[in-house]
C-alpha cells in the first residue's frame, strides 16, 4: 500500500540533503562574516559615532556625547549643503549620459561582425584603468589654456576666443568631472548590458522585421522593454556610484574652486582627516547613507511600477 501522509504534515528531511545545507552555510560563513566586519559593524559605529564629538588625536576620555548637535550643524554648514547640491547634480547629468552612451555602445557592439573583440577590450579598458592615471591625463587634456589639447581644438576649429578653464574654474569645473567620468565609468554599464542584449530571442527581431518593422521600431519597441531590468539594474549601481565619487575630484581639484566640485565624500574626508571631527564626518556619513538609501526606493518603486 502506498503511504499517505496527513494534510499540512512535514516530511523528514533526508541526511543528504541536511548535509548538504551545513555544507553550504560553511561556505557561505566567509563571506557573511566579512560583510559584517568591514560592512555592517562601520556601518553601525559612524551611526553611534554621528552622536558624538571625537578627535581622534586626542585621548578617549574626551569623547562626548553630542546628541544631535552634529546634525544640527550641517543644516548650517555651507560646505556640507554645496555638496548635497553638487552631488545631485552630478548624479543628474552622470547617470542618465553614462547609461544612455552605454546602451548606444552595447547596441553597435551587439550588430558589428567584424572586430568585436578589440573593440569591446577598447571599451572596456578605461574602467580597469587606475583613476589616478586617468585624472592625470584628463587634467592635461583640460589644461586651461589655449594651448590645452581640448581648448586648442576649441580655438582652431570651432572659433572660440575664450575657451573654458575647466578644473580652475567654479563654472566649468564639474562638467569636466562628469564628461570624464562617463568615459570612465561607461565600458562597465555597456559590457553588462551587452551580455544581456545578446540572450535576447532573435525569433522576436525576426517576427518584427517580417511585419515591417523598422530598425529603430525594434530598437524602441522591443529592445528597450526587454532590457528593462538590466538597465534599471544599471541605473541603481551609477547612481550608487555617482554618490561615492572621490578619486578625480580630490586629486584634479580637491572640491574647489569655491566648493564649486565638494561633494558628500568630499566633505566626510575633510572633517575627518583634515580636521579630525570624526564624530561630525560621521553625521555626514550617515546623511550620505540615508540619501543613497532613499534614492534607490524610489528606483525600486519606480521599476515596480513600470513592471506592473
Amino acid at each position: 500500500m502506498l503511504r499517505t501522509d496527513p494534510p499540512g504534515a512535514r516530511r523528514p528531511r533526508s541526511s543528504i540533503l541536511v548535509r548538504e545545507e551545513r555544507t553550504a552555510y560553511w561556505f557561505l560563513l566567509p563571506s557573511v562574516l566579512g560583510t559584517a566586519i568591514f560592512v555592517l559593524i562601520p556601518i553601525v559605529i559612524s551611526l553611534l559615532l554621528g552622536f558624538t564629538n571625537w578627535n581622534p588625536m586626542r585621548s578617549v576620555s574626551d569623547v562626548s556625547f553630542a546628541g544631535v548637535g552634529n546634525f544640527r550643524q550641517i543644516l548650517s554648514d555651507e560646505r556640507v549643503l554645496t555638496a548635497i547640491v553638487n552631488n545631485l547634480k552630478y548624479t543628474i547629468c552622470y547617470v542618465p549620459l553614462t547609461i544612455a552612451i552605454a546602451l548606444l555602445l552595447a547596441s553597435l557592439l551587439n550588430k558589428l561582425v567584424f572586430g568585436k573583440l578589440p573593440l569591446r577590450m577598447m571599451v572596456f579598458m578605461p574602467y580597469i584603468s587606475s583613476m589616478v592615471s586617468v585624472a592625470v591625463v584628463w587634467m592635461i587634456l583640460f589644461y586651461p589654456s589655449a594651448t590645452g589639447p581640448i581648448n586648442s581644438i576649441l580655438v582652431n576649429l570651432f572659433h572660440m576666443s575664450d575657451p573654458p578653464k575647466w578644473f580652475t574654474s567654479s563654472e566649468y569645473a564639474m562638467a569636466g568631472i562628469i564628461i570624464m567620468s562617463v568615459w570612465h565609468d561607461m565600458g562597465y554599464y555597456t559590457i553588462i548590458i551587452l551580455a544581456n542584449m545578446q540572450g535576447l530571442p532573435a525569433e522576436v527581431y525576426e517576427s518584427a522585421a517580417l511585419d515591417g518593422a523598422s530598425r529603430m521600431q525594434s530598437f524602441w519597441r522591443l529592445t528597450i522593454p526587454m532590457l528593462r531590468s538590466t538597465l534599471f539594474l544599471c541605473i541603481t549601481l551609477a547612481t550608487i556610484n555617482s554618490f561615492k565619487v572621490f578619486d578625480q575630484i580630490n586629486i584634479i581639484t580637491e572640491g574647489g574652486p569655491r566648493y564649486s566640485t565638494t561633494v558628500l565624500v568630499q566633505a566626510i574626508y575633510y572633517y575627518a582627516f583634515k580636521e579630525f571631527k570624526f564624530g561630525y564626518a560621521s553625521a555626514i556619513a550617515v546623511v550620505l547613507f540615508l540619501l543613497v538609501f532613499l534614492v534607490t526606493m524610489v528606483q525600486r518603486r519606480i521599476e515596480k511600477k513600470l513592471e506592473d
